[in-house]
């Protein structure tokens, strides 16, 4: 059985196992404009105990939202479904994450995922425009929240399985680019790799739904115009 609590003050990011300039995968749930929840995937680097920071692509709906609100809540879970379908939100029925895996925040202006394993609520305090593609946010930790529960078991799947979807997303945005058909062709290669070491790791499980899943879509994105 799960039980939750609350963070006080004194409590840090090196409390729940976070290390200093590395990078962790997580979902970035902010507020859009007409009050609805966005949530993307996005690489969490650790600064120090209270911020971190994150590198945004300059088009993304995330960081409009960021410098709207000025704050956002970093999910991290161990859901892979969860991961997949806020990467590629064709993947959910309508086509977008659905507004029930959210409830608002308690410290900032954003929604939360209720699946969360670790909610980081934070505040936006700088941005850097970093080259003409991206900015660098880094943020202060203002909450957070934990699901105490037992430990987690490592399975190379759960690795292989993120990294793909990674890659995915370059996939899809260059697939049809006629300059980069070299790197293309080599990122599905290796999710066909991936899968292949899934299949044997986890076969029937989510993870093989999962990448399944992606290497249809990638045809799909392969076909269009």
């Amino acid at each position: 059985m799960m039980v939750r609590f609350q963070t006080d003050l004194m409590v840090q990011l090196s409390d729940f196992g976070f290390k200093k300039g590395v990078i962790y995968e997580s979902i970035v749930s902010t507020l859009n404009p007409d009050s609805t929840p966005n949530a993307a995937p996005m690489g969490i680097k650790i600064q120090d105990e209270k911020h971190l920071s994150l590198n945004i692509f300059n088009t993304s709906a995330t960081l409009l939202n960021l410098k709207a609100k000025k704050c956002a809540v970093i999910n991290f879970t161990g859901d892979i479904e969860i991961f997949y379908k806020s990467t590629f939100k064709e993947a959910n029925p309508n086509g977008k994450v659905p507004a029930e895996w959210f409830v608002q925040a308690d410290f900032v202006e954003a929604p939360k995922l209720r699946f969360a394993d670790i909610i980081v609520e934070a505040s936006a305090m700088d941005f850097k425009q970093i080259g003409s593609e991206k900015t660098e946010i880094t943020c202060r930790t203002e909450h957070i929240t934990s699901e105490a529960k037992y430990p987690q078991l490592y399975s190379r799947a759960v690795a292989l399985t993120i990294e793909a979807i990674i890659h995915g997303t370059r996939v899809k945005t260059c697939i049809n680019n006629p300059q980069k058909q070299v790197d293309t062709a080599k990122l599905v290669e290796k999710i066909r790799d991936y899968a292949d070491v899934v299949e044997r790791v986890a076969p029937n499980s989510i993870y093989t739904t999962v990448l399944n899943d992606l290497q249809k879509r990638i045809e799909m994105w392969r076909k269009k115009p």
